[in-house]
């Protein structure tokens, strides 16, 4: 699986056997980005609809639009397009829980590794992403092994010893790891 993962973020023009992976590579940056409008809209219209005496339309375009929930491996996978992270985000903000295959050992070794960047913004939104995720579903983390589960608090923890402006973030989410 890390091979894989390698290969997808790599930044070189050509995969093995000299195949251009440039145009995927767009090609999913360009659905990331669709993804991305299409949840900026179902947000609004069931912004609009509990604003409204008509909450149940808000509701209803929310079950119809879940399916959604089932391109959050793919976004995980792709988790270094420029938009993912905040699609990613917005996916589980909309839905909260129902992300049953999300942490598995392999998508723990994408968000350590999206975690320990040293870029603030992707920390921050993929902390709010794990928050989200675990406090939706206690029950989650308990299927994950006990390597992955160290690998991930020691994630989070790390970040509130390298990025100051995250560390309550940071703290919240290491303790519901920890609590789990």
């Amino acid at each position: 699986h890390r091979r894989a993962r390698e290969a997808v973020v790599s930044t070189q023009s050509t995969g093995k056997m000299g195949v251009n992976i440039d145009v995927p590579v767009c090609a999913i940056g360009a659905a990331v980005s669709c993804l991305g409008s299409l949840l900026n809209y179902v947000r609004g219209v069931v912004k609009k609809a509990l604003q409204s005496s008509n909450k149940s339309s808000g509701e209803e375009v929310l079950r119809s639009s879940r399916c959604v929930i089932n391109t959050t491996g793919v976004l995980l996978v792709w988790y270094s397009a420029p938009s993912a992270p905040s699609t990613l985000l917005q996916i589980v903000q909309l839905y909260g829980g129902g992300f049953r295959d999300f942490l598995t050992p392999y998508n723990v070794d994408i968000i350590v590794a999206a975690l320990t960047q040293q870029q603030v913004d992707i920390q921050k939104t993929t902390l709010k992403i794990l928050k989200r995720v675990l406090t939706t579903d206690a029950e989650l983390l308990k299927s994950l092994p006990s390597p992955s589960r160290v690998q991930l608090l020691e994630a989070v923890q790390n970040v509130k010893h390298s990025s100051p402006t995250l560390v309550s973030l940071a703290e919240e989410t290491s303790k519901i790891l920890e609590e789990s």
